[in-house]
């Protein structure tokens, strides 16, 4: 059985004839429409161009579409329902140093429950069980500049799952791994039970995670399947700069 939020909704993720163009650029989600169900894995593929990255984007309200509308857990995608839809949407940037920004890698992580009123000594140590569990504790007194690039991937991801979302939304968050790394990753997401949507290039770490695919292309969708389907479509993946 499907869940359902509080208003009988069994939708995460609504997007209705969504239209989006950057300030003087061209338009990059052209009439996108799409549903994910709560607790759905869902990958998002396509083309760099395709779109991805902006409809996440658009999942936290860090985006408004111009024309459309989005419903994220069960709340309108505006204004006045941003900081609520970010409580409860998390976030991981494609460039993880959109996500580190204080002197150490313990307080970027501790930041989020702070900010959701724990108490700091309650918050350093759920900060220092999620670092714990991407193996960066040894990295906690560390500043964000000193480390690799892996280790910031890593990072940015704890500073979004210690804060226990209902729905994850990942922007390639395997980028720059390497092998060891990239299957911590993969093991810990597994591991999770929130809906999960996730954009990313790499089509083995897809399968691995998602049980859905939809892929984007010109900021619309052109294929939405069960993910075996579309990754074992040769014909489809280079249609869509998949291969």
């Amino acid at each position: 059985m499907i869940a359902a939020d509080a208003a009988g909704d069994p939708h995460a993720v609504r997007l209705d004839r969504v239209e989006f163009a950057y300030p003087r650029g061209a338009a990059v989600l052209t009439g996108l429409s799409l549903r994910i169900r709560h607790g759905e894995r869902v990958a998002i593929l396509g083309a760099n161009g395709a779109g991805k990255s902006t409809l996440l984007l658009h999942l936290n309200a860090l985006l408004l579409p111009v024309r459309g509308t989005i419903t994220v857990a069960g709340l309108p995608v505006d204004d006045s329902h941003a900081r609520e839809i970010r409580r409860r949407v998390g976030l991981v940037f494609q460039d993880p140093d959109d996500q580190l920004f204080l002197p150490t890698l313990l307080e970027d992580v501790a930041f989020g429950p702070l900010n959701e009123g724990l108490p700091p000594l309650a918050a350093e140590a759920a900060a220092r069980d999620q670092l714990r569990s991407l193996g960066l504790e040894p990295a906690a007194d560390r500043a964000a500049h000193h480390l690799s690039g892996g280790e910031k991937r890593l990072a940015s991801l704890a500073t979004v799952l210690v804060s226990r979302p209902d729905i994850l939304v990942l922007d390639e968050p395997t980028a720059g791994l390497d092998a060891r790394a990239r299957r911590r990753v993969v093991d810990l997401l597994r591991r999770r039970t929130e809906t999960l949507v996730l954009a990313t290039h790499d089509l083995d770490v897809a399968r691995a995670l998602c049980a859905r695919a939809i892929v984007l292309a010109d900021g619309r969708v052109t294929a939405d399947a069960p993910i075996r389907r579309v990754l074992d479509d040769t014909a489809l993946l280079e249609a869509n700069g998949l291969l």
